[in-house]
């Protein structure tokens, strides 16, 4: 939002599609795009439409034309924004908004195509201090969102019997602790956990808290350790931004050729992808127990100042912002038609 103010541009929010609609009859004139969360029930029954969207006259359908007294959103202006690697319909592609780069991404990854408008964490990152390494304390933050996390088979040490819940009493943490005179702190949300699952010994679970103090934690913290989930969250960008090293858990790779990366699956694919390695990120294989610590020594002992990738600086988005906004997009969109065969619904 405030790249699009600083372009000078101003928004309109709707809260449901009805608003949208006449939201949009009111100031048609004056509206580049439509920016819609996919949802079943928001986006996707409109966008086949006759009495939503616009195509145009010359696809020979009977829907008015924007001038009209019935004025349909031209489908050419509606961008669908889609956090995960797949690909919106009914047009797809150019018109599915994603916050990583997918179309460098390897693979037959369904978001090959999909536009990539990315976001920044810069302009909040810098607002936390920088803390010197070695004012830090030796101090570790366990990136779990949910405690039900360590329950997972896809877990980073997941267990070799099947039994997840022998996951949570692996003396992995307690047992680095000691060896490395390191502490381990995380917080962790309960729900969908059975009240008997504790953290794993060795982690000291704080209080749960608001945006800013978490900041401070990690701040404060020598590296962030991941344990699998939660995917392709903003944490470990802001982690680096704030000079602390994240530890990227590897779930997937090809057996016959464990060192090709095209072929790996992690917990921030983002990162991974875009090339950022050591001292930055540490990509270790799941079940790797003597890669995970030396990676979390390593990095506990390797100092890094504040790292932006530079696709998630603000010039940068600025830029594809910019081309977002100021783009015909109807060509696109004409050209995704003929390709996808699409149709609007009587």
């Amino acid at each position: 939002m405030d790249v699009i103010h600083a372009l000078g541009y101003s928004m309109l929010i709707a809260s449901n599609t009805a608003e949208l609609e006449e939201m949009y009859r009111e100031y048609h004139q004056h509206v580049q795009i439509v920016l819609w969360e996919d949802s079943p029930w928001h986006s996707r029954p409109c966008l086949r439409n006759s009495t939503c969207v616009y195509i145009d006259a010359e696809s020979r359908n009977s829907v008015p034309p924007p001038n009209s007294t019935h004025l349909n959103i031209p489908i050419w202006k509606i961008f669908n924004c889609n956090w995960w690697e797949t690909a919106n319909p009914p047009l797809g592609g150019p018109f599915t908004l994603s916050p990583e780069n997918y179309p460098i991404w390897p693979g037959g990854s369904g978001g090959r195509a999909n536009h990539f408008i990315g976001y920044s964490i810069e302009k909040t990152c810098l607002k936390t201090p920088f803390i010197p390494h070695h004012e830090r304390p030796r101090q570790a933050y366990v990136f779990a969102k949910y405690l039900r996390y360590f329950l997972r088979p896809e877990y980073f040490l997941p267990s070799n019997t099947g039994d997840t819940l022998s996951q949570t009493r692996t003396n992995f943490f307690s047992g680095l602790s000691t060896s490395a005179n390191l502490t381990f702190v995380g917080q962790f949300k309960r729900e969908e956990t059975p009240p008997t699952v504790f953290p794993p010994a060795g982690i000291q679970e704080i209080p749960r808290m608001e945006r800013v103090a978490f900041q401070k934690v990690v701040a404060s913290s020598r590296v962030l350790m991941g344990i699998g989930v939660p995917g392709l969250s903003p944490t470990p960008y802001e982690a680096l931004c704030l000079g602390v090293p994240f530890i990227n858990p590897v779930e997937e790779w090809d057996t016959r050729d464990p060192e090709d990366l095209t072929k790996w699956r992690s917990q921030h694919d983002g990162l991974l992808h875009s090339g950022v390695k050591e001292p930055y990120v540490y990509h270790v294989k799941a079940g790797d127990r003597e890669g995970f610590e030396k990676a979390i020594v390593k990095a506990m002992e390797t100092p890094i100042s504040r790292y932006i990738p530079k696709d998630m600086k603000m010039s940068a988005l600025v830029r594809r912002i910019k081309m977002l906004l100021e783009t015909d997009w109807k060509p696109v969109a004409s050209e995704r038609m003929q390709e996808v065969g699409f149709k609007l619904d009587a």
